[in-house]
């Protein structure tokens, strides 16, 4: 029987119990027989009885797959992310993290818009204060990396984010794009194995944006297992080994990034065809011949 922890239901030792040999195996395994760390199972939701955000998602993620979940807005990507980490209930089906490689949600990391900060909090007590909240469970005590708040200056992440001089500030003073910095590094000291980014390139300056994608890339070839919402399709293309397309509910296009041939075959299948040339914005045409 697999170890899978369901993230969607407070019953799922009872539930695990009673699957099919069938249901274990799809948990277990990915369609190319790789070990899933993570199963979305034909999920349905909707935050009200007669509204269906996603409608029977279904699909595996394979232990050190970089995977990237694109679509329109709207289409329910960050509700995805909410109902695999247990935030949200789907309507029907599940979701389950393999919680023999994932041993507790301390190894899992979701970066939301915010960055998960305090913004009265000074950016040192945002970390001092998620290294408590870990204690309080069995993280550390696993032998999960641990974090001297006191001397964050001498860690390696701190220092390539160049974060050494922001330690003492309060989050709210600092700019967007030191907070999504400081988001990432608060979130990656404690060395998690799924990484859930939702728009990591967002307003950040070109360095930080290189530095991102560096990092990303380290942290696959580390066969960590990412996750991320984005509509950067360029940071995309240099970080994904895996795309999946919500459209309409549903999970419309599911294709690794070695299927295109080049990066423009790659953005049609992003926006689905549905790129808008010379469209009329009803601006007067001034300066130009009638």
């Amino acid at each position: 029987m697999t170890d899978m922890t369901d993230t969607n239901t407070t019953e799922s030792t009872t539930r695990k119990d009673n699957m099919t040999a069938d249901h274990i195996n799809h948990a277990d395994r990915t369609d190319n027989g790789e070990h899933a760390i993570i199963a979305v199972e034909h999920v349905t939701f909707g935050y009200k009885k007669r509204q269906t955000v996603l409608e029977d998602i279904d699909f595996t993620v394979p232990q050190g797959q970089s995977l990237a979940i694109l679509g329109y807005n709207g289409v329910g990507k960050t509700t995805l992310f909410r109902l695999i980490v247990g935030l949200l209930r789907p309507r029907e089906g599940r979701c389950v993290i393999d919680r023999r490689r994932v041993p507790s949600m301390r190894d899992v990391f979701q970066m939301t818009e915010n960055g998960n900060l305090v913004g009265t909090m000074t950016v040192r007590d945002n970390i001092h204060f998620r290294q408590l909240l870990f204690r309080s469970g069995k993280g550390i005590a696993d032998g999960g990396h641990t974090v001297d708040s006191k001397r964050l200056e001498d860690e390696p992440l701190v220092r390539a984010f160049e974060l050494e001089g922001h330690l003492d500030k309060k989050v709210a003073e600092l700019s967007t794009g030191l907070r999504k910095r400081v988001g990432i590094v608060a979130g990656m000291l404690f060395d998690p194995h799924v990484i859930m980014l939702d728009e990591p390139s967002n307003a950040i300056d070109p360095i930080t944006r290189s530095l991102l994608v560096d990092y990303v890339n380290q942290l696959r070839a580390d066969e960590r297992t990412l996750l991320t919402v984005t509509h950067d399709l360029e940071y995309c293309w240099n970080v994904a080994d895996r795309i999946i397309i919500l459209d309409d509910k549903h999970l419309v296009k599911d294709m690794m990034l070695a299927e295109f041939d080049d990066y423009e075959a790659f953005t049609k299948a992003s926006t689905l065809g549905r790129d808008r040339t010379h469209v009329d914005f009803g601006l007067p045409a001034r300066g130009r011949q009638a």
